[in-house]
């Protein structure tokens, strides 16, 4: 199948619509296992199927043999991120939103909580679930590092005695980690 989607890659790459056209055909179901997969909500096949036939129309134009990589793998990790970031796309609702029969509500007077400040319970949630996701990316000892530090109020030699590893060891890990923790977070 490498062989024959190779030349009908090369055949499209110059322009013939019809070795497009089956290059499509070929990987449709690739296109359909890849939703059911990674996404996997029935309502929307018709449109996850054409936006699967775009990426794979991309994979054409911008394939390049000389990575090492052969075009079918390439097209599966293309289509692969497509559908996990379909869905990881999150419906996003205004908090300024009218509610109600009258529609003269807002969203914002229901969620109020006792104190009336639900904005700040809501951004504390978030940046706690932002802090989570970057921890996890951390390796073990770098979250050790981390949590010694900053939750537990350990001073830099106490952890260093305590882990059993030089001062300057953990002043790099933790440099390290604050470093990647920052990447994660400013990539979401």
């Amino acid at each position: 199948m490498y062989k024959e989607l190779d030349d009908l890659l090369a055949k499209a790459r110059e322009g013939d619509t019809k070795s497009t056209q089956l290059i499509i055909e070929k990987l449709n179901p690739l296109i359909i296992s890849s939703i059911r997969r990674y996404y996997n909500k029935i309502m929307d096949y018709d449109d996850l199927i054409q936006e699967g036939r775009l990426v794979v129309l991309e994979c054409i134009k911008d394939y390049d043999e000389s990575k090492g990589v052969y075009f079918l793998g390439y097209v599966k990790i293309k289509l692969k991120f497509l559908y996990l970031n379909k869905h990881k796309e999150k419906i996003t609702l205004s908090l300024n939103t009218s509610i109600g029969e009258d529609e003269d509500q807002e969203l914002i007077d229901v969620l109020e909580s006792e104190d009336g400040e639900i904005l700040e319970e809501i951004l504390k949630t978030e940046e706690l679930e932002e802090i989570r996701y970057a921890l996890a990316s951390l390796t073990e000892r770098q979250r050790e590092v981390i949590i010694y530090f900053y939750f537990e109020g350990y001073s830099i030699p106490e952890i260093a005695k305590r882990m059993g590893v030089t001062y300057r060891t953990i002043v790099n890990t933790k440099t390290n980690a604050l470093e990647k923790m920052k990447r994660q977070m400013t990539a979401r």
